[in-house]
């Protein structure tokens, strides 16, 4: 897992929007803003000046952080020549803005959430861990763009192996196979009037005999739509 920034190393160069956050929150929000320039070209410095008209915040304070963000690895700083992302920046700038696209889907995409999904995303994304972002991408269905169709980096081939396996256990109700059993954990629609009609809850025991779905010991019918809506672990 990424190495953790000590709060105090960084306070003094977070910016105003950022202020109550964690110094951590700072350097990744630095970074993924970073990464969001080398998204639209990896071969091109970022300016400090480019940076801080999109964090809405002074060039000093800018110029203050990336020396900090280069001292600590992630960043290549040249006065008068920009910011490149080190190996170790580019990694953190996919990860951040991974968690932050399957923030997005899970806002829009599951909650139907109507508010500013893009500010709530910033909010959550540095709430995810490993953990969550695998269990997070197999809730969703490991979706490759986020809901205004940029693309979402893929997982880091290093995260956590007992996590990966945890979440290789999360399977679509239609993929069921006879003899197997689990327990729903998630939908991913919002038919709970249909769901419910037919004994489909959070919770509920699931099984799959001679061909028969049954929920919590009752035999149930359904459609390969809705099945395909249907999360279970196993």
């Amino acid at each position: 897992m990424m190495s953790r920034i000590v709060k105090s190393e960084i306070t003094e160069h977070v910016p105003t929007t950022m202020r109550g956050h964690f110094a951590e929150e700072a350097t990744e929000e630095y970074v993924e803003t970073i990464y969001e320039f080398w998204e639209k070209d990896d071969k091109a410095p970022v300016r400090t000046n480019e940076l801080a008209n999109v964090l809405d915040v002074a060039a000093a304070t800018v110029t203050g952080m990336i020396k900090r963000l280069s001292e600590l690895g992630y960043v290549d700083y040249e006065r008068y020549k920009g910011v490149r992302l080190t190996q170790k920046g580019l990694k953190l700038g996919r990860q951040m803005k991974r968690r932050h696209r399957l923030a997005e889907c899970l806002l829009i995409n599951m909650l139907g959430f109507r508010g500013d999904a893009h500010e709530a995303a910033c909010r959550l994304e540095h709430a995810i861990d490993d953990s969550l972002e695998i269990t997070l991408a197999a809730v969703l269905g490991d979706p490759k763009f986020d809901p205004s169709g940029l693309p979402i980096p893929p997982a880091e081939p290093d995260l956590s192996p007992e996590f990966m396996h945890e979440a290789k256990q999360i399977i679509r109700l239609k993929d069921l196979e006879t003899g197997m059993k689990g327990v729903i954990c998630a939908f991913l629609c919002k038919h709970s009037e249909a769901l419910s009609a037919i004994g489909l809850r959070v919770g509920a025991e699931v099984e799959k005999k001679e061909g028969i779905v049954r929920i919590s010991g009752e035999a149930v019918e359904m459609d390969m739509m809705l099945a395909d809506q249907v999360l279970i672990t196993v």
